[in-house]
């Protein structure tokens, strides 16, 4: 006497697990241009310049300025670290802020050669450089606004740990202890 053949749940279930995640990778690849857009680990980019936006005062950093290369590493730290927001935050610069971080407000920019994208669920075309408030508005909310080609973009990141970037700002004299 034959036994029925039996069914077996696991190979199919595992297949259309496979599937699943395969449509879901994709879609998330083609949403943000990034293929590595899952990965936990964030990419490292060289600033070609940073400007610090002191009070009032501007200081243009270039490769070899004082400052520049601890600012570079405290940066590369503080992205490291990664993100908490999976989309943009709903905010923008207004002109009436950019008016206030450059003559009233502490601000670091950042800028890169090349475009630049973090492994995020983000989409980042044509983003070359980065604006970070230190104290003034916005600054006790960890935001990181995107930038291309000399205009900033709506929408910002939340930032995981600024720490390393304030104990930078820090040590170099733009930051008071807190």
């Amino acid at each position: 006497m034959e036994s029925a053949p039996k069914f077996k749940l696991r190979e199919p279930f595992i297949i259309l697990v496979l599937i699943f995640l395969g449509i879901y990778w994709t879609i998330n690849a083609l949403n943000t241009g990034n293929v590595f857009w899952f990965l936990p680990v964030q990419p490292t980019f060289q600033p070609t310049r940073i400007v610090i936006r002191n009070y009032g005062e501007t200081i243009d950093l270039q490769p070899g300025s004082p400052g520049f290369s601890e600012l570079a590493q405290a940066l590369t730290e503080t992205f490291s670290n990664g993100f908490e927001n999976t989309s943009l935050v709903s905010i923008g610069l207004s002109d009436e802020t950019l008016l206030r971080y450059a003559e009233q407000e502490l601000v670091i920019e950042s800028y890169y050669g090349t475009d630049i994208s973090f492994n995020t669920r983000v989409r980042m075309d044509g983003v070359d450089q980065l604006l970070i408030p230190l104290d003034g508005t916005h600054a006790d909310k960890r935001y990181l606004f995107f930038g291309g080609h000399g205009q900033w973009r709506v929408g910002a990141m939340i930032m995981r740990d600024d720490g390393p970037l304030r104990t930078a700002m820090r040590s170099l004299g733009y930051l008071s202890g807190e």
